[in-house]
């Protein structure tokens, strides 16, 4: 299926809207869970979430990518330079290096909406993702797939990022999580 990629702007804020839908993405959290600790994304609700990333947005800061499919917005990346997310900078069991470097970009969320699942989209914004952020001046780019499922789909599949590209990092310090860090240096 072909996919067009846009930066999330101010002008694609009705776009994140259709995409998200009244739930805000998965479990209201506007793609806010990883950016604000956990207790404040709990706390807030759906509401709340979805104010934070609309100021976000409209302050211009870098959020993510939209895919669209035929113009309909079908698919989210968020990626952002790695100290903008609260939780991977403060996660006890990721290993964080260079916590400062902003030159290191995470993906932290994939999302693809109902009706355009199983279409393979999630490489193809895997793949823009990539791109901004070279163009952004990222020398790392980092995520922090599932290498099995059942997990947590929406930090992606261990073998898309393969595919991208990626190469393992480093494990989760808990054998209970499923999730590795993969990089791809820029």
């Amino acid at each position: 299926m072909p996919l067009v990629t846009r930066v999330a702007d101010h002008a694609r804020w009705d776009d994140l809207l259709e995409l998200f839908g009244p739930s805000g993405g998965t479990r209201g959290c506007w793609c806010m869970a990883r950016r604000l600790p956990a207790t404040t994304v709990a706390k807030n609700g759906n509401a709340e979430n979805r104010a934070a990333l609309h100021e976000l947005v409209q302050a211009g800061d870098r959020v993510g990518l939209i895919g669209y499919v035929e113009d309909h917005p079908a698919a989210w990346c968020a990626v952002a330079p790695r100290p903008e997310y609260y939780a991977i900078m403060h996660s006890r069991t990721l290993p964080i290096d260079d916590p400062d470097d902003t030159s290191i970009w995470a993906i932290n969320c994939l999302f693809v909406k109902t009706g355009y699942r199983g279409q393979g989209l999630t490489l193809p914004m895997i793949e823009a993702a990539v791109d901004y952020a070279a163009n952004a001046g990222a020398r790392i780019i980092e995520a922090y797939p599932v290498k099995t499922l059942p997990g947590d789909p929406g930090r992606g599949v261990l073998s898309t990022f393969l595919a991208a590209g990626f190469t393992p990092y480093a494990e989760n310090r808990t054998t209970a999580k499923r999730n590795i860090v993969v990089r791809r240096s820029l």
